[in-house]
């Protein structure tokens, strides 16, 4: 099924092309072709390997697979409500559980795998929980120092390292900010043993350097994003807020001063996105009911290169709203800044896409809206500089150039019941041109796993168990046979019936994976370095 691109957004189409429609032609090859050469057919996913253990649920979590313990058979690490369990497939399609830790608490955010401690044998889990930021060592001890109490409810994780000292720091988002001295934190930092970061909480422990317009609250869904903003080869923080504005800070805490065009603000979390450049610029709406402005609740941001320069920028899709905001269901629109606030000349007018189904809202029942989160990754080698994919509010998903141009928009659903958690990406047939895979899930069942080819063509729909998977789904081989599987975290926790499932895609193999996973990778940071 395939929608052309939205003429309000300048694309390259002619509004919706239905199911009748020619379908748009593929894009040359991103990577090197798999070993053979690969296919230009890309088989359908097969259900391989259900893994279960009891009821416990799933939330955002997106998994991850990788050798935990460096003896060449890849873990499968999934957080569940209140568990963290870690698998590996069995002969006969089932899984052999490894370790499990108690959290006692769901964990929304997916878990970070990386060498945090590199000291010890293998690599590290972390999980947030709650109020409580967990770390585990490849056997599933806890690291000394974790679990962290921090402010419920954690609901962003990822690794990097922040201060430069060459090992890997924990960066966390709460929904409940810090209130202290007329100034609030939501961004807390821990070492690999558990201790703050210096500089860290930096709005309230004075680091930051904010005045009285620094308007910080709550970030409620992957609100983060790790990576070098200003080409100093150190990692920064940005997160966006339960409000129109994000936060940015650089490892020290150090707030990032905003660009003089903004009246009266001095720091970027003081910058009001406002749709319109002049009015952000002003700081606030001329007629209220009219103007529109950015609200960042569930927004995972990016941070990458994207029109090849050699400096990162900043990529934020977010709701759109009156700047009463009593009138929300607006859609969506995607922003693409500087680290001082300022917008590229391609982006002073951030693309719209406005039509609404669903997905502002939660749905009830334990299911939540849609997570508005970019996918960064080069999709079309003849268009300069990456390209950027995400699910709206309109049932669709969108691709959109470096240009801020729209190249296609696919319908993956026409359901006011039906929503995804966000697109992975990698070559799924071994001949370097990259599919699109995301999962969805629904309130009264119902829910799929899709994979679109490279123009946003439907190559196939699997039919996914329950309501779904509101996890974004991982592309790994998670059985070392040498095909990629696509691993799913549903929805519904069966009873020792099933958890999650893994679909093999025969003829694949490991030689693109683009964004294979939430966030795009382990550390869940986000980012993409220049090339």
């Amino acid at each position: 099924m395939l929608a052309a691109a939205l003429a309000a957004c300048g694309g390259g189409g002619g509004g919706d092309g239905g199911p009748d429609a020619p379908p748009l032609p593929l894009p040359g090859p991103t990577c090197m072709a798999a070993a053979g050469g690969g296919s230009a057919t890309v088989s359908a996913p097969t259900l391989a390997y259900t893994l279960f253990d009891r009821w416990h649920e799933g939330w955002l979590a997106s998994p991850a697979v990788a050798d935990l313990d460096g003896d060449g058979t890849p873990e499968l690490v999934v957080p569940r409500d209140e568990l963290l369990l870690v698998w590996r497939t069995a002969p006969g399609g089932g899984g052999t559980e490894v370790w499990r830790a108690a959290t006692g608490g769901r964990s929304w955010s997916s878990p970070v795998v990386a060498d945090l401690v590199p000291s010890r044998p293998g690599l590290e889990v972390a999980v947030a929980s709650r109020g409580n930021l967990f770390a585990f060592d490849a056997t599933g001890a806890a690291l000394p120092g974790f679990p962290v109490a921090g402010r419920d409810e954690l609901r962003s994780l990822a690794a990097g390292d922040i201060d430069g000292d060459g090992a890997l720091e924990l960066v966390v988002v709460t929904t409940t900010p810090l209130n202290a001295g007329g100034r609030r934190d939501i961004v807390m930092a821990y070492e690999a043993d558990g201790r703050p970061v210096t500089g860290f909480p930096p709005n309230t422990g004075g680091a930051a350097g904010c005045d009285d317009a620094c308007y910080v609250t709550g970030g409620y869904d992957q609100n983060l994003a790790l990576g070098d903003v200003d080409g100093d080869d150190r990692v920064d923080i940005f997160a966006p807020h339960d409000n129109a504005y994000a936060s940015l800070h650089d490892g020290t805490g150090r707030a990032f001063d905003a660009a003089s065009i903004f009246r009266n603000r001095t720091k970027f979390s003081g910058i009001r996105m406002m749709v319109d450049y002049d009015l952000a610029q002003q700081g606030y709406a001329d007629d209220e009911a009219v103007d529109e402005q950015g609200h960042f609740t569930n927004s995972a941001p990016a941070i990458a290169d994207l029109d090849g320069d050699g400096t990162a920028e900043l990529v934020l899709l977010g709701s759109v709203q009156n700047a009463a905001q009593d009138d929300r269901e607006r859609g969506v629109a995607l922003w693409v800044l500087h680290h001082d606030g300022t917008r590229p000349a391609a982006w002073v007018a951030p693309p719209r896409f406005a039509d609404f189904l669903s997905g502002l809202w939660d749905y009830g029942g334990n299911v939540v809206g849609i997570t508005n989160q970019p996918t960064v990754v080069d999709l079309d080698p003849a268009r300069p500089g990456l390209e950027i994919l995400f699910a709206g509010f309109d049932g669709r998903v969108h691709a959109v150039d470096a240009a801020a141009q729209t190249i296609w928009s696919a319908t993956y659903t026409t359901s006011a019941t039906v929503a995804t958690g966000g697109v992975v990406v990698a070559d799924l047939s071994g001949d370097g041109v990259p599919e699109i895979v995301l999962a969805t899930y629904a309130t009264g069942g119902g829910g799929h796993l899709i994979v679109l080819d490279a123009a946003g063509n439907e190559l196939h729909r699997v039919p996914l168990p329950g309501r779904g998977a509101m996890p974004v789904p991982t592309i790994a081989d998670a059985d070392g046979d040498g095909d990629l599987d696509i691993v799913v975290s549903l929805k519904d926790g069966e009873d020792r019936v099933r958890q999650v499932q893994i679909y093999e895609v025969p003829g694949s193999a490991a030689n693109c994976l683009l964004w294979p996973t939430a966030r795009g990778n382990y550390r869940r940071d986000g980012y993409v370095p220049p090339r």
